[in-house]
């Protein structure tokens, strides 16, 4: 199933900017890639837009118009809701009518590798406190889908809680070297102490029933 998605700033909740569609129901990746191609310096309208909502601390905000099309579909609502919101006034950064997009479609080699040179070593921007604070915010509350929920499931099949890879450790070990932990306060020891007790009390208790 695919899905017809608005994109808005947390600045101006109330003006789209981006119409897109997406091969799920929510197009929550659609969402991550936009904002990762924006983030590595991709040039196009739609990133700069993203970059300069970033860089004052707003949020890029996903809101499904339409869920449970087919592509076909999904392609016809796509150009209906771009002449829509063009129509009401909306300055959207699509670069056409919609209709054609690029999901689902297969890159030549040599796009790809044009791509990813245009990439390459370029870092992401850190985030600001505030930018933090916002996404912080923006994601209280937020139920994951059934799906996310499936595929966290799926990736924890067979794994021990807690067990991390002989890499995983070795790369905690090398970022930790040198370093010398800061000292304990007497509340962080009376907290750390009380929430032992609590654990060993609860431990003893399951082994007497």
């Amino acid at each position: 199933m695919a899905c017809v998605y608005a994109l808005s700033s947390s600045l101006e909740p109330g003006v789209v900017r981006y119409i897109g569609r997406a091969k799920a129901d929510d197009g929550t990746r659609r969402l991550g890639d936009h904002i990762g191609y924006a983030r590595r310096g991709l040039r196009s309208h739609k990133c700069s837009w993203i970059r300069s909502v970033e860089t004052v601390g707003g949020l890029i905000v996903s809101t499904v118009l339409e869920s449970g099309l087919s592509w076909d579909e999904s392609c016809e609502r796509e150009i209906f809701y771009i002449a829509h919101y063009r129509g009401a006034g909306n300055a959207l950064t699509n670069l056409t009518d919609g209709g054609e997009g690029c999901v689902g479609t297969v890159q030549s080699t040599e796009t790809r590798a044009k791509k990813s040179a245009s990439l390459l070593g370029k870092a992401r921007k850190p985030f600001t406190d505030e930018h933090r604070a916002n996404m912080s915010i923006s994601h209280k509350g937020v139920p994951l889908s059934a799906a996310h929920r499936a595929n966290i499931g799926a990736a924890a099949t067979g794994k021990p809680r807690g067990a991390m890879s002989d890499e995983a450790r070795a790369n905690m070990s090398a970022a930790h070297m040198g370093k010398t932990m800061p000292p304990v306060s007497d509340e962080a020891r009376a907290n750390m102490s009380a929430a032992q007790k609590l654990r060993f009390a609860l431990e003893r208790k399951k082994r007497q029933r």
